[in-house]
């Protein structure tokens, strides 16, 4: 099956009542789904597609959106053509500097089994990454790697085009690296350091 999802901004979790999303949100395709015994579900999906968000019919057991698929626009493909190699150089730069910060976090910190797992994969985990030529495909490819706050991702899924995206993740990649190396802890626990290509 498939489902729109968005980022929740308010609603139960946050003591509102009804929930209330980001205008944007993603087309996800659900490959498993597991029902645990306490009623929640386990699910592994893959984003297709962007979406824009309309009235939502929350009348049923489950709400229901209206929702229009968005056109994936690349930018100036120029500018595009400028961005990958830096995006690139800045990608490589960004890993590097996650690999040195959790191996000194495993070093520093050794009772912790979750950091020293995390440590001992590093390599697997934090392997160099290729970069598509595609601009699109790259934009979704480094917001995919970069380990930041989960409504700084819903603003590169806000992006319009690839090019706007890579230009902002070039940005983040950069800033981030920077404050790693500079001893900040990462917006993110280490432990949920990871990257899939889909």
């Amino acid at each position: 099956g498939r489902f729109a999802v968005s980022m929740i901004t308010g609603g139960p979790e946050v003591g509102e009542s009804p929930a209330s999303v980001r205008p944007i949100g993603t087309m996800v395709d659900v490959r498993t789904a597991d029902r645990f015994d306490d009623g929640r579900w386990g699910m592994l999906g893959v984003g297709e597609s962007r979406l824009a968000l309309g009235a939502i019919d929350r009348s049923g057991e489950y709400a229901v959106v209206e929702a229009e698929v968005l056109p994936e626009q690349e930018g100036d493909p120029s500018r595009a053509r400028e961005l990958l190699p830096m995006v690139q150089v800045a990608l490589d730069a960004y890993l590097q500097t996650v690999k040195r910060f959790v191996a000194s976090a495993a070093s520093i910190g050794a009772e912790s089994r979750e950091i020293t797992d995390v440590a001992a994969s590093l390599d697997e985990v934090l392997k160099p990454i290729r970069l598509p030529d595609e601009p699109l495909a790259a934009s979704y490819a480094v917001a995919g790697v970069l380990q930041i706050e989960l409504i700084r991702k819903q603003e590169l899924l806000e992006t319009p085009d690839a090019v706007s995206r890579l230009e902002a993740e070039l940005q983040l990649l950069r800033r981030e690296a920077r404050l790693l190396a500079e001893g900040a802890m990462p917006p993110v626990s280490t432990g949920d350091l990871h990257f899939h290509p889909n």
